[in-house]
């Protein structure tokens, strides 16, 4: 349902901004051996400051807010739904993608339960009678295809595509992909190609983004966790950070989240750094703890997190259930044990 063009803060027009019933204006928010810190500031429509968090308090939005979308390029759209609480209670969005074509819709990444996965559904058909034909699982996560039912529920025919690795990781799903990506494949519907892009192991070891030619849209998934805390379970820390920096050398006009906040071109490239920047900070600061000799054998027994300094990425989203699960992680990478 479009019920018109907002304008952000900044003034620019990014396409119709939809939550629930109401339009919303929306607020702004290299593994190297060196790393500047030079934290984007964040403007709302008082002139302060916003802190970098993806938490929807932050934005004074309530889960009736969501969910939302808007309108990137004609026919492209990115739907913020409703991430679980996290143990903390505080709750971030989920961002899919959204792709119209003549020939049929391609969703890339579901949304993390039935419910919020079938609003998906249903909103797409207030967009368009077109079927949904392809969802790309570009995160394997569960906040990403636990709903994944619902698609096939409402277009038995649709394809899950994703890469070998993910289609080892969901082996046992109820609704795995056939269709595997290892390196580059473009879908071609209608007019509109496709290009589903394996840049390199990021957050999940299975990652996939989704590059749009015609739009220079490239939604990045996980690869991308906007002013969320850099969450390691099942990441390739330092591979990570190579992959950023192979999406930032694309020719993109749009950078997408798999979560966080999707505000304007500029702020999305801006923060697109401010995300590679921390997570080389938190392997640096992993290493430095590990060298101090702090043990973390697990997320669950890291005494090392008491003695962490997160610098300017202490106040971002989900650090407190995180971090731990970080500083293990990079401590793994060190000792040569990821898979």
């Amino acid at each position: 349902m479009w019920l018109g063009r907002s304008k952000n803060y900044n003034g620019r027009e990014p396409g119709p901004i939809v939550s629930g019933d109401n339009m919303k204006y929306l607020n702004f928010a290299v593994a190297t051996t060196t790393i500047a810190l030079a934290c984007g500031s964040t403007v709302q429509a008082s002139g302060a400051e916003a802190p970098h968090t993806a938490a929807i308090s932050a934005r004074n939005l309530k889960e009736s807010d969501f969910p939302r979308w808007q309108k990137l390029a004609p026919d492209v759209y990115a739907y913020e739904g409703l991430h679980a609480p996290d143990k903390d209670g505080t709750i971030v969005n989920t961002v899919s993608l959204i792709v119209v074509t003549t020939d049929g819709v391609v969703v890339v990444d579901g949304q993390g339960d039935l419910k919020q996965s079938q609003l998906l559904v249903d909103n797409i058909g207030k967009l368009t009678p077109q079927p949904i034909k392809n969802v790309v699982i570009a995160s394997d996560h569960g906040d990403h295809v636990g709903g994944n039912a619902a698609f096939k529920a409402a277009y038995p025919d649709v394809v899950f595509i994703a890469t070998p690795a993910s289609m080892k990781t969901l082996a046992k799903n109820p609704n795995p992909p056939t269709v595997t990506v290892a390196d580059k494949q473009t879908l071609r519907l209608g007019q509109t190609d496709i290009q589903i892009l394996n840049l390199g192991r990021a957050h999940t070891g299975g990652d996939l983004v989704v590059y749009l030619p015609q739009s220079k849209v490239l939604f990045m998934s996980e690869v991308y966790l906007r002013d969320v805390f850099p969450a390691m379970r099942s990441a390739y820390p330092s591979e990570w950070v190579a992959t950023i920096a192979k999406a930032q050398a694309m020719d993109a006009s749009w950078f997408v989240p798999g979560h966080g906040f999707v505000d304007d071109r500029a702020s999305l490239k801006r923060d697109l750094e401010e995300a590679r920047k921390a997570t080389a900070y938190v392997i640096q600061e992993a290493g430095r703890l590990k060298k101090a000799g702090y043990a973390c054998e697990t997320a669950a027994n890291c005494p090392a997190a008491e003695h962490a300094d997160w610098g300017p990425y202490r106040g971002w989203a989900l650090i407190g259930s995180q971090a731990p699960v970080a500083i293990a992680k990079v401590y793994q990478e060190i000792d040569g044990k990821l898979p």
